[in-house]
């Protein structure tokens, strides 16, 4: 589980977008892992399953909370004038954060796994329990949106 941590780490805060939270979240997964060992194990990608657990919590919580945002709700920033070109990539990636927060919540899921996380999407669609097809079309949709 300890080599998980950051990877739920990231997982819980891109869902959930609050580090409290995050942090949170990874005690309860621990928790719930710790219960269903003997399916963690079992399974065939126990890191997956791990994984799946954490991302079915965090979908519970964000629910739970009901918070969404809209798409027309992020502000764009300006390009700056001044040059710093630090400051630039801080804005790109800070834009590029929030826009992937406002994704519907499989096209987020998919690209987190996929591009920040490095899965292939067999085990991503073990971790979403979904299939490959889908998979691909919410990871396509996702980076057409952003």
């Amino acid at each position: 589980m300890a080599e998980l941590r950051d990877t739920i780490y990231r997982l819980a805060l891109g869902i959930l977008g609050d580090t409290a939270e995050a942090e949170d979240l990874i005690q309860d997964v621990s928790e719930r892992a710790w219960r269903a060992r003997d399916a963690v194990l079992n399974s065939q990608y126990p890191r997956a399953f791990v994984y799946r657990i954490a991302r079915n919590m965090a979908i519970d919580r964000l629910r739970h909370r009901r918070f969404t945002t809209p798409a027309s709700a992020i502000r764009i920033p300006e390009a700056g004038d001044d040059g710093n070109r630090e400051s630039d990539i801080t804005d790109i990636t800070s834009l590029t954060k929030r826009l992937i927060a406002a994704l519907p919540e499989k096209q987020r899921t998919a690209i987190e796994l996929r591009d920040v996380e490095g899965h292939e999407r067999e085990e991503m669609a073990t971790i979403i329990e979904s299939d490959t097809t889908s998979i691909r079309m919410n990871h396509t949709r996702a980076r057409k949106s952003i």
